[in-house]
């Protein structure tokens, strides 16, 4: 029994091993994936971390940073007026002081709301600030970050996750400076109920909150094979759904 775990244990060290190519090392948990289509890519060289890439300083959702407002789960409304945009890197809000460079707006869960110009967002503590981008008895909210790829010197490219620009210590065994990295923004969407649940995006979770219109639902989804990931679908069937509720229709 000895003799055989050590030849398991040989034959994946090996395996590991054969992963490994010139600028980075991967794991046999990495997931070899190509780049997707359609996408606007945000690159680092091996020679950079992320940090250090032109773009950095201009990864934003909004084209400039505007006047913010907070309102906290109490309800008190501060009077100061943050200049705010939103990162996708790193899936929080920024804040632009008078003086000094950007600083990340730390994840409160006193924050119940905070505005971004017109923007509103919500402050969920298992998902994030999430954007309101239709209000209604079920809001539809949207939720920005960041995807990723490494590529090491052979070719071959693996899934990151953006956020901390690593994978987890687990699974990979080198810093990714030293393979090309390759970035792009992508968009997650959930339902809010008037009571402030947030959902995944899903048939499920929608008939969840509108319970006595989940046949109009289910049929009106069906018809029009509704992806709830994609923005124009979902917004859709949001729409849709709300016109039933405030109907009163079944």
């Amino acid at each position: 029994m000895k003799f055989l775990m050590l030849l398991l244990a040989a034959g994946l060290f090996r395996q590991i091993a054969s992963a490994q190519d010139g600028y980075g090392s991967t794991s046999v948990y990495d997931r070899v994936v190509q780049l997707p289509t359609g996408k606007r890519f945000f690159i680092v060289p091996p020679t950079k971390e992320w940090n250090e890439t032109e773009w950095r300083d201009s990864l934003y959702t909004f084209d400039s940073f505007q006047k913010g407002k907070l309102e906290m789960t109490n309800g008190f409304v501060p009077s100061h007026r943050p200049m705010l945009n939103y990162s996708p890197m790193n899936e929080g809000i920024v804040i632009l002081p008078e003086t000094g460079p950007a600083v990340a707006m730390r994840k409160s869960p006193a924050i119940k709301f905070v505005w971004i110009g017109d923007h509103k967002y919500i402050n969920h503590p298992a998902f994030g600030f999430l954007e309101i981008v239709f209000a209604g008895k079920v809001s539809l909210a949207r939720k920005q970050f960041m995807s990723g790829i490494y590529e090491l010197s052979n070719g071959t490219k693996y899934s990151i996750r953006a956020t901390n620009d690593i994978t987890p210590a687990a699974y990979i065994r080198v810093p990714l400076k030293g393979t090309t990295r390759y970035y792009w923004i992508e968009e997650r969407y959930f339902f809010v109920g008037e009571d402030m649940k947030v959902f995944r995006s899903t048939a499920a979770s929608l008939k969840h909150l509108l319970p006595k219109q989940k046949s109009a639902i289910k049929a009106f989804s069906k018809s029009n094979h509704i992806d709830y990931r994609k923005k124009d679908e979902v917004l859709k069937m949001v729409v849709y759904a709300n016109e039933v509720a405030n109907s009163g229709s079944l």
